[in-house]
């Protein structure tokens, strides 16, 4: 009994917690170098974000979804790492914001 009592409060605990603030996520990577190329997408509430970098690609591509159309842009890594922050939202939109920082 205690253990289904542990796994519904730790479930009900993760589907109440709130998405970052979106000043907050870019704060935390300008603290470690990082600055903003770029938006890409339409800025609005979102649900979740994730992160997409790579040190060993020769390229990042970032992708987003704006009136239901998946659009993309890749960046190219020659003389910057580049960061993709993708926020998700309602109705399967997403905007990104690009960062770089200098290899």
């Amino acid at each position: 009994m205690v253990r289904y009592f542990i796994i519904i409060s730790c479930f009900s605990f993760l589907s109440l917690s709130c998405a970052p603030e979106l000043n907050d996520v870019v704060e935390d990577w300008k603290k470690e170098g990082w600055t903003i190329v770029r938006t890409h997408g339409v800025k609005q509430d979102f649900d979740r974000t994730g992160t997409l970098m790579s040190k060993k690609a020769q390229a990042v591509e970032a992708s987003w979804v704006e009136n239901g159309k998946r659009k993309t842009k890749l960046y190219n890594q020659t003389s910057h790492y580049y960061l993709v922050l993708r926020f998700f939202c309602e109705k399967s939109e997403e905007f990104v914001i690009v960062m770089k920082k200098r290899k």
